[in-house]
């Protein structure tokens, strides 16, 4: 009993004791409320990133097809300059091209 009471004296006031509480009670209540914060911060990096992949994914495959693209200009440019093509042919095809 007399430890006890000693610890009771040495303890800190009512309001200080009070407020030590409180304050514990909030940052629980803080950390509590901020999880769900946290995880949904977690997946839109993970979105933004998987986002920026395809992003670089898309630039490549246009690049690509721009080079392809190029590629079957050049080769319809050297079969119209060979003699004896279809003319009427080739102009449809020209016309198909740039309507695209």
């Amino acid at each position: 009993a007399k430890n006890e009471l000693a610890q009771l004296e040495n303890e800190d006031p009512l309001p200080l004791r009070k407020a030590k509480i409180t304050l514990s009670a909030a940052q629980k209540k803080a950390e509590k409320a901020r999880a769900p914060f946290e995880a949904a911060t977690k997946e839109a990096e993970a979105a933004r990133q998987a986002s920026a992949d395809a992003a670089a994914s898309a630039a490549a495959a246009v690049q690509r097809c721009r080079d392809k693209l190029a590629e079957a200009e050049a080769y319809l440019e050297e079969v119209k300059n060979k003699p004896g093509q279809p003319m009427g042919g080739l102009f449809w095809i020209d016309r198909e091209l740039e309507e695209q």
